[in-house]
């Protein structure tokens, strides 16, 4: 199973669309958006997955998410935006999935062995690594490129536990 991980989009409508357009030739199972989607309008870029893919798409809130009423309204026709943070199994893998997490947090969670795979955005740099008892950490960056000028995001492979990062 593969599953698509992006945050920090920021209404970056050009690299939305790149996105989708990989994750769909990608064949991906599931996307998770680790929050500031921003307005409401993004629906109709990530309108364009698969619907396989719509039927598993998840997300949580970010820090620059204003919108929330309208946002749930709108791209919650495709996304089940969950709240602030995901718990869910994917293919058997546990998965936890937050917008801004502190460092000591994600380094509690991952040696907690409660969760395979945890999931940040917020800081708009790349992340992928595997800690020592096999969790992989993963914040995919910045799919709107405005801070760092690199535009990401990932595609893990749930049997391998493996994060490949993405540039668009």
């Amino acid at each position: 199973m593969k599953l698509a991980v992006i945050s920090d989009t920021h209404d970056h409508k050009d690299n939305i669309l790149k996105a989708v357009s990989i994750m769909n030739e990608r064949n991906v199972d599931a996307l998770i958006h680790c929050g500031d989607y921003v307005a409401p309008f993004v629906k109709r870029w990530f309108d364009g997955l698969k619907n396989s893919i719509k039927k598993n798409f998840y997300g949580v809130w970010g820090n620059n998410d204003g919108e929330r009423v309208f946002l749930k309204q709108n791209l919650g026709q495709i996304c089940n935006i969950v709240g602030m943070e995901i718990n869910k199994e994917f293919d058997g893998k546990k998965v936890f999935a937050a917008h801004m997490p502190t460092q000591e947090t994600i380094d509690a969670l991952a040696n907690s062995n409660k969760y395979d795979i945890i999931l940040t955005g917020h800081t708009h740099a790349v992340v992928n690594e595997k800690y020592e008892n096999g969790v992989l950490v993963v914040n995919p960056g910045e799919a709107c490129g405005y801070l760092s000028g690199k535009a990401t995001f990932a595609i893990i492979d749930l049997d391998k536990l493996i994060a490949e990062i993405i540039e668009l």
